[in-house]
C-alpha cells in the first residue's frame, strides 16, 4: 500500500486504508484504519476527557501483620484460652507458625512511629477470629491462624488481637495522627473445617464430575450466577466430594450460622496451580465459597457492610481475587462502594491481591471484575531486577511501557498498588541478598534506597512490608518472612542479618535506622511534590546496561517537571536527559548519596546528570514548561483486534511531535452519533487496551483519538474499521 504524503494535510480529505496482519483467513484479526487529521483549535470540546488519578494518590500505605508487630496487653496473648498447651491457646511465641502475642493495642501504642515515617494508611491482615490451631495429623506438625486468614467468625476480632472496642480505639488514634485503616478482606474461603466423606482431596474437574441440584440433575453453574433460580442443592447428592463434618461441634463452628451451610461451598477437593481448580478448588485445605450462588454473595456483602457501618475504615485489600469468579467482584465492589458512600466513608479505597507477574493478566481484573485496583506483582518483579543490577533500565522502561494495558474510563496504572515484598513471597531485603550474595553491608544497603527510591518516585501507591524500613530480611517467603517488630524468640528471626544493622532478638523501632531515615525523607519528598503523585509519567532515558534510567514526572495544571533519575550500576554513569523544561533552573530535592552525585545543562534542551553507583537525584524545575515554537504536529490512529493479545483490542496513537500530550480514544458503530469513551492515555506508547466486549461487536466501527498537549492544542485522527469475511485474503 502506498503511503500519503502529509503535506497540506488539512486541504485534503480525511482517507483510510483497511490493513491486514497476513493471516487475514482468520477471522476476527482483522486489523484497523489508519486516519490522520491536521491541527484543530480544540477538536470536540465535549470528548477529551483528562486521564482519571484516584484520590489516593497522595498516600503512603503500611502494611503489618497485627500479631508480629507490637505486643499491647500480654493479657490476651493465649486469645482467652485458659490452657497453656500452644495446641490449645495457639500461643508460642519461639514457634513460627503460632501466635507471638501481637494485637491491636500493640499497633495503637506505636502510631506515633508510624506517623513519623511517613505512613498514612495502616493496611493490616485479617483481624478476624480464626480457627486457632489447625492440625495435620502425624504427618504434618501444627500451625495456628496468626495471620488471620483461616477465618471461623466473620463478625468479631480475634481475641488473640482485642476486641471491637479496640478496634475502635486504634482507628479513632490513628485519625487523629492523619492515618487512615485498611482492613484485609476474605470471601475465597473460610477456616478448613469440611472434611471429604469420600475420603478424596484430588481436585474433581466439571467436565467429568458435574454438579447435580437437588434431584439429581446435572447442571452448569455458570449458566446460573448470582441468579434467583440457582439451583437448590443437596450435600449428600450435589458434589462430587460430599462434604462432611470431624465432629458435631464443627457444624455450628462459623458465624454467620449460612456458614455452616456445605452446600455453599464447592467441594471439589484441593487446588492446583492453575485452570479452572484456581477458582474452585481449596487451597491448602481451606473450604472454597461457592461464590457464583446469589446467597453467598449477599451474605459477603451483608458481612463487610456490617464492617463499614460499624467503623471508620478507609478500605478493603482483597485477599485471593483471581480464586474468585468475576461476576462475585461485579456485584461485590459496587455494593462496598454504595456502603461506604451511604456511611461517610469518603474515598473508601478497594484493591485486590491477584498474585501474578504479568501485566496483561492482573489488568484484567480492572477491565473485567470491577477491580478499582491491584497490587502491582510485575513491578515488584521488575524492581527487584533493577535494584539488584539483574536487568537494565531498559527493562524496567519496557515494564512501563504496558502500563496501558490497565487504562479503562474509570482507572488505570497510576492507581496500582505498587510494594517491593509482602508476607507471601518474602523482603526485598531477602531478595537483593539473594540476588547479590557477594555484596557489601554497604552495597546492600544503597541497593536496599534504590529500590525504595523507585517505589515512591515512579507511579503507584507505595506500600511498605512492615520491618523493612528496619532492614529486615527474613530467610524466604510466607512464614520466614514474618518477623517480630517487638523483639523476637524464635531462633532463626532472633538471628538475622539485618541490612542497615538491627537486633532480631531486641525490639525494632529504631527511628536512627539508616533505611528509616531514608525512607521517611523520601516519603516526605513526595509528599511535598504532587507531581511525584499525580504527575504524567514518561520514561526519558534507559540505558540497555547497568546504569541509568530517568523518569519525568509532570503536574499537568501547572506544568511542572520533575526529574527522577536513578543508577543501578556498580560503577558512576553520567547520561544526556531529554528534558521538557528549561535545562538551567533545576534544583536538587533528593539525592541518596552524599557525594558523586551532579546535574546540569546538557546540549538541545538536555540535562547532564552523572551518578554514584546505585544511588538517586530527583530535581525539581520551578520553571513551568513553556509552549516552544514548534508546531504540535500530527497523529496517526490505528487499531487491531487479536485473539493474540488477551482477547483485546489494540488501539494506538502516535503523535509526531514529541510534546507531552495526553490522548483520549473512542469508539461507535459506524452510523451513530455518540462514541463510547475507552479511556486516556498519558504517555508514549499512547494506547488503550480495551477487552474484546468493551468495543461494540459490529462489522464497522469507527475510532477516534484526540491528543491534547499541556497548553490545549488538541490533534485529533478518526477512520473506519471494517471486519474482513471469513476466508477473505
Amino acid at each position: 500500500m502506498a503511503r500519503r504524503r502529509f503535506l497540506g494535510l488539512d486541504k485534503l480529505p480525511n482517507w483510510q486504508a483497511t490493513l491486514t496482519t497476513g493471516n487475514s483467513h482468520r477471522q476476527l484479526l482483522l486489523l484497523a484504519l489508519l486516519i490522520l487529521a491536521p491541527l484543530v483549535s480544540r477538536g470536540e470540546d465535549n470528548f477529551f476527557q483528562a486521564s482519571v488519578r484516584s484520590a489516593r494518590l497522595g498516600e503512603v500505605i503500611y502494611f503489618l501483620l497485627p500479631d508480629r508487630f507490637n505486643d499491647g496487653d500480654p493479657l490476651n496473648n493465649r486469645g482467652g484460652s485458659a490452657s497453656i498447651d500452644p495446641n490449645e491457646s495457639g500461643y508460642d511465641p519461639a514457634n513460627p507458625d503460632f501466635f507471638h502475642g501481637g494485637d491491636l493495642r500493640g499497633v495503637t501504642a506505636k502510631l506515633d512511629y508510624l506517623r513519623d515515617l511517613g505512613a498514612t494508611l495502616i493496611w493490616m491482615s485479617p483481624i478476624f477470629r480464626n480457627r486457632v490451631v489447625q492440625h495435620y495429623g502425624a504427618s504434618a506438625p501444627s500451625k495456628a491462624g496468626y495471620h488471620g486468614y483461616w477465618i471461623l467468625d466473620f463478625t468479631k476480632v480475634d481475641p488473640h488481637f482485642g476486641s471491637k472496642e479496640d478496634l475502635q480505639h486504634l482507628i479513632a488514634e490513628a485519625r487523629n495522627r492523619g492515618m487512615g485503616t485498611i482492613l484485609d478482606v476474605v470471601v475465597n474461603h473460610t477456616a478448613d473445617v469440611i472434611q471429604p466423606k469420600n475420603g478424596i482431596h484430588a481436585y474433581q474437574y466439571k467436565f467429568s464430575k458435574p454438579y447435580l441440584d437437588a434431584k439429581g440433575k446435572p447442571f452448569d453453574d455458570r449458566d446460573y450466577i448470582n441468579r434467583a433460580d440457582f439451583p437448590q442443592l443437596d450435600a449428600n447428592v450435589s458434589f462430587p466430594v460430599p462434604p462432611t463434618f470431624m465432629s458435631e461441634q464443627d457444624r455450628k463452628a462459623k458465624v454467620p450460622d449460612w456458614l455452616n451451610d456445605p452446600t455453599v461451598y464447592h467441594n471439589r477437593g484441593e487446588a492446583s496451580t492453575a485452570g479452572e481448580s484456581a477458582q474452585y478448588g481449596d487451597i491448602s485445605g481451606l473450604d472454597d465459597l461457592f461464590t457464583e450462588q446469589p446467597r453467598v454473595v449477599r451474605g459477603m456483602v451483608d458481612i463487610y457492610t456490617n464492617w463499614i457501618r460499624e467503623f471508620d475504615l478507609s478500605g478493603f485489600r482483597l485477599d485471593t481475587v483471581k480464586h474468585v469468579n468475576n461476576e462475585f467482584w461485579q456485584s461485590f465492589i459496587p455494593a462496598m462502594q454504595e456502603s461506604s458512600q451511604r456511611f461517610g466513608r469518603k474515598d473508601f479505597f478497594i484493591f485486590g491481591e491477584v498474585y501474578d507477574y504479568d501485566s496483561a493478566f492482573l489488568s484484567e481484573f480492572a477491565h473485567r471484575a470491577s477491580m478499582p485496583s491491584v497490587l502491582d506483582f510485575g513491578f515488584q518483579r521488575a524492581v527487584r531486577s533493577f535494584a539488584s543490577g539483574a536487568e537494565a533500565p531498559a527493562k524496567l522502561a519496557d515494564f512501563f511501557g504496558k502500563d496501558a494495558y490497565y487504562t479503562t474510563p474509570t482507572v488505570n496504572a497510576y492507581g496500582l498498588v505498587t510494594f517491593l515484598g509482602n508476607h507471601d513471597m518474602g523482603r526485598i531485603g531477602y531478595f537483593l541478598s539473594n540476588d547479590v550474595s557477594s555484596g557489601s553491608e554497604g552495597e546492600l544497603l544503597a541497593r536496599d534506597i534504590l529500590a525504595h527510591a523507585v517505589l515512591f518516585f515512579t507511579r503507584g501507591i507505595p506500600a511498605i512490608y512492615y520491618g523493612d524500613e528496619q532492614g529486615f530480611t527474613g530467610k524466604g517467603g510466607d512464614v520466614a518472612a514474618r518477623e517480630d517488630m517487638f523483639g523476637s524468640k524464635v531462633p532463626e528471626y532472633a538471628q538475622e542479618q539485618r541490612i542497615g544493622g538491627g537486633d532480631g532478638s531486641a525490639p525494632a523501632f529504631n527511628e536512627d535506622h539508616p533505611l528509616f531515615r531514608t525512607i521517611r525523607e523520601m516519603i516526605l519528598v513526595r509528599k511535598q511534590n504532587p507531581a511525584l503523585q499525580r504527575g504524567i509519567q514518561v520514561v526519558d532515558y534507559a540505558d540497555r546496561k547497568p546504569g541509568i534510567l530517568a523518569v519525568s514526572r509532570i503536574d499537568r495544571e501547572h506544568r511542572e517537571e520533575m526529574l527522577a533519575v536513578f543508577n543501578n550500576s556498580g560503577e558512576a554513569k553520567k547520561a544526556n536527559v531529554k528534558v521538557y523544561s528549561s535545562a538551567g533552573n533545576w534544583e536538587r530535592v533528593f539525592a541518596s548519596s552524599g557525594k558523586g552525585i551532579t546535574f546540569g545543562p546538557g546540549p538541545a534542551n538536555q540535562l547532564t546528570v552523572e551518578l554514584a553507583p546505585w544511588s538517586t537525584l530527583v530535581l525539581r524545575n520551578p520553571q513551568a514548561i513553556e509552549v516552544g515554537t514548534e508546531s504540535p504536529g500530527e497523529l496517526r490512529l490505528e487499531a487491531n483486534r487479536s485473539s493474540e493479545l488477551d482477547e483485546r483490542w489494540e488501539i494506538k496513537a502516535e503523535p509526531s511531535s514529541d510534546r507531552v500530550m495526553s490522548v483520549s480514544f473512542g469508539v461507535r458503530v459506524k452510523g451513530e452519533t455518540n462514541y463510547k469513551f475507552l479511556g486516556t492515555a498519558d504517555s508514549p506508547p499512547y494506547r488503550v487496551l480495551p477487552t474484546w466486549d468493551e468495543v461494540p461487536d459490529a462489522a464497522e466501527l469507527e475510532f477516534k483519538a484526540v491528543a491534547r498537549d499541556l497548553f490545549g492544542h488538541e490533534l485529533q485522527a478518526v477512520g473506519d474499521w471494517q471486519r474482513h469475511p471469513r476466508g477473505e485474503k
